[in-house]
C-alpha cells in the first residue's frame, strides 16, 4: 500500500513538474513601443527631468531636449549606467553640485536647477556608454538640437550614502 502511494504520488509530482514552463521569456519591447510611449509622455507634460518609460525596474528609457532646463544630480546610493541611443549632448560629471539644492524627494537623488561648479564636460552622441558611480555629479549643460535619447540603468549598490560634497 505505501509502494502504491509513493508511486502515485512520485507520478503526480513528475507530472506537475513536467508541466512547469521553466524560466520565462526575456522581457522585449520594440522600438516602435519605446518611440510610441516617449511621444506619449512628451505630449502629455513638459519635464526638467526628461521624459521616461519604465521598461524594468531600475531600467529606463529617458528622452531629454534643450527646451527646458535639466537638473544636476547626484545619487548617493545608486551606480548609473547610460546607453545614448540617440542624439547627443554634453555631459558634465564630477565637480559640485551649486546651491541652491531642491528639497530632497528620496534618499537617492539630490538636485539643484542650477548645475555644476567644476566637473568634465563631454560631449556624447548615440552609440557611447556612460558609468557614473554612486556620488558622482552629473548634467545635461546642453542637448543637441536632435535632442538626446538614453537607456539609464540605476543599481542601488550601496546602503551608506556616497557623496562628494
Amino acid at each position: 500500500m505505501k509502494k502504491s502511494a509513493l508511486l502515485i504520488l512520485g507520478f503526480i509530482c513528475s507530472t506537475t513538474l513536467a508541466q512547469e514552463p521553466g524560466a520565462p521569456p526575456a522581457l522585449y519591447v520594440s522600438a516602435a513601443q519605446i518611440e510610441t510611449k516617449l511621444e506619449e509622455a512628451v505630449a502629455a507634460t513638459a519635464s526638467a527631468t526628461g521624459w521616461s518609460i519604465t521598461i524594468s525596474p531600475g531600467i529606463t528609457i529617458r528622452r531629454r531636449t534643450g527646451a527646458v532646463n535639466n537638473y544636476a544630480i547626484i545619487h548617493p546610493h545608486s551606480m548609473e549606467i547610460y546607453r545614448i541611443i540617440e542624439g547627443s549632448g554634453t555631459l558634465v560629471t564630477g565637480g559640485i553640485l551649486n546651491e541652491p539644492l531642491e528639497p530632497q524627494t528620496s534618499d537617492d537623488l539630490i538636485r539643484t536647477g542650477h548645475g555644476i561648479s567644476g566637473g568634465l564636460a563631454r560631449q556624447v552622441k548615440a552609440g557611447d556608454v556612460l558609468v557614473l558611480q554612486p556620488g558622482t555629479p552629473h548634467w545635461f549643460s546642453a542637448v543637441g538640437a536632435e535632442g538626446i535619447t538614453y537607456m539609464e540603468s540605476r543599481i542601488r549598490v550601496s546602503t551608506r550614502p556616497i557623496q562628494y560634497q
